[in-house]
């Protein structure tokens, strides 16, 4: 099915919400359904140059400064959006991105209590005008996000032992970043079933690219 336009999705939530899932299923489900020119794509990362960016922030033995942190969070957003998303989206791709630019609102503002301002300002000298077309927010407890990435079988990152206090200013970040662009984001409940969510968001997707199922 051809796709006449491009379209961003972006999936955001706290550790352990399980968007990073959704992202994939959702990848999965327009390409077979939909349309071959999909791609998935992650910030921090998607490039080669991002990916080793990632590496550092993530890694459990480095704790940045917040400034020094927004610096690395921007120089691997430019090195994506330039060199991955406007490609994609010149080309009328369907961009699945796990996290952009709402994460950072979540973790540099509302969680270091760097000012909102300057954030959105450095932001927009690098988006221009590219904003997704729709956000699905996977909301969840810190009692569930603990006992699913305890689950997991990957090594975890300091992101991941979060404190409760700090999980919680994430959490109510996103919930109130939600209000301010209720327009472009969806919450979903994190708590219900993973095909049940994923249901959701693919009927959710279909109507918005105006697709039957």
């Amino acid at each position: 099915m051809a796709i006449k336009k491009p379209f961003f999705i972006s999936f955001e939530g706290v550790e352990g919400s399980g968007k990073s899932t959704q992202a994939k299923l959702l990848y999965k489900f327009i390409k077979k359904k939909i349309t071959k020119k999909v791609i998935l794509t992650r910030e921090p990362g998607g490039t080669p140059f991002a990916e080793k960016i990632r590496n550092i922030l993530l890694d459990n033995k480095i704790k940045n400064n917040p400034l020094t942190e927004f610096f690395l969070l921007m120089a691997a957003r430019n090195d994506h959006v330039v060199n991955k998303i406007n490609y994609y989206l010149k080309k009328k791709f369907i961009i699945i991105c796990d996290r952009f630019f709402y994460s950072t609102l979540a973790y540099q503002h509302y969680l270091e209590g760097m000012n909102k301002k300057f954030i959105s300002n450095v932001q927009k000298k690098i988006f221009s005008r590219i904003h997704p077309d729709i956000t699905f927010l996977i909301d969840l407890d810190k009692k569930e996000s603990k006992k699913r990435i305890s689950k997991r079988n990957k090594k975890t990152n300091r992101f991941d032992k979060l404190s409760t206090h700090d999980f919680n200013k994430i959490r109510n970040g996103f919930l109130k970043i939600s209000k301010i662009y209720k327009n472009k984001i969806t919450i979903i409940n994190g708590r219900k079933s993973l095909n049940e969510i994923q249901k959701n968001i693919n009927k959710k997707t279909l109507k918005l690219l105006n697709v039957g199922n």
